[in-house]
């Protein structure tokens, strides 16, 4: 296929919306997830989550520059659904409608060490603020 045909039709699926981003449906978000190891989700998470949100989840990694969420913070992820958060990590921030500096890990991490990771950030404290 030539390099002309395929950005047509890249632009193509662009302008019907076909490459955009879905966001995670309320449905979605109502399914349970199975209980993940919190043991295996804290070793997943200093290895690919502690650098922009820091040692304890509360966003003061070191080598990220835009603001990252306290994910500590309560009133904020102790609301969200485990599908919600499952969807972060898996399609990144745009998988959520935030920040594309956030990755998509569902390349690199399994399903099941996806909640484990979530099983980790559930067992974290929470704090009142950042």
């Amino acid at each position: 296929m030539s390099s002309v045909l395929r950005l047509s039709l890249f632009c193509l699926a662009l302008a019907f919306g076909a490459l955009t981003p879905s966001l995670p449906s309320l449905a979605d978000q109502s399914a349970e997830l199975p209980k993940g190891d919190t043991d295996a989700g804290k070793r997943l998470y200093k290895r690919y989550c502690r650098g922009c949100h820091g040692e304890d989840g509360r966003g003061d990694g070191l080598v990220f520059m835009p603001h990252v969420d306290n994910l500590t913070r309560k009133g904020y992820v102790d609301l969200l659904p485990d599908t919600y958060l499952y969807t972060a990590i898996a399609k990144g921030g745009v998988g959520i409608g935030k920040s594309t500096y956030m990755p998509a890990w569902e390349e690199t991490l399994s399903r099941a060490q996806i909640i484990d990771i979530i099983a980790h950030l559930r067992s974290l404290p929470l704090h009142e603020k950042h």
